[in-house]
């Protein structure tokens, strides 16, 4: 695989960070998959499954492992493994990216579920340390109702939801990568789920 490699899809000359032999995978006969650079000056790296791009010398991998000869597809050429025996169609692939959309979803409901039931506790706490502070002398409840609000305090600075939020979605938009190797568009869920990208069509 390279610009000047065998691969079932063109890479651009002028594909930056692309060698012209960049790396090889080699099917084998008992249906092993192993993916090896070729010493490429840009290196060869593969999506881990928290998204992440690492570099790779030789690695199995399997037809729905995520490939980037460089550093990432706005550079150079990224796809997946399956487009070398089934060039063109992605029907696979946006299955996956669905199925991991679906993952998303379900993560995000979570995470608004904790916050309700985080936000109730907290206003439950607060009650029931106002009803405490007037059943008890005015000193000791100045002092109950003080560590109330630090508790408060405590409790949202610990479950930070808008932040766990931000870090889930930075987490799953590291996939949202058109399957197409020489489309370098962003996709969103509208086109993930219509299976489509607006911008190359495939």
């Amino acid at each position: 695989m390279g610009t000047e490699g065998e691969q079932p899809f063109a890479i651009p000359a002028k594909a930056k960070g692309v060698s012209r032999q960049h790396a090889e995978v080699t099917i084998h006969d008992d249906g092993r998959w192993t993916l090896r650079d070729l010493d490429s000056t840009n290196g060869t790296f593969i999506r881990d499954k928290d998204g992440q791009l690492r570099p790779v010398g030789k690695k199995t991998i399997d037809p729905m492992t995520f490939i980037s000869l460089g550093p990432d597809n706005s550079k150079g050429c990224s796809f997946y493994a399956r487009q070398l025996l089934n060039p063109g169609n992605f029907l696979a692939e946006y299955e996956f990216l669905n199925a991991k959309e679906d993952e998303y979803e379900a993560e995000v409901e979570k995470i608004e579920r904790n916050t309700r039931i985080i936000k109730w506790l907290i206003f439950a706490i607060n009650v029931l340390i106002v009803v405490f502070s007037f059943a008890i002398e005015s000193q000791m409840s100045l002092w109950i109702l003080r560590s109330g609000t630090v508790l408060s305090t405590f409790f949202t600075a610990v479950y930070d939801a808008n932040g766990i939020k931000k870090r889930c979605k930075e987490r799953y938009e590291r996939f949202r990568q058109c399957p197409n190797p020489q489309c370098s568009h962003r996709l969103n869920t509208e086109e993930i789920r219509d299976m489509q990208c607006r911008k190359c069509k495939k």
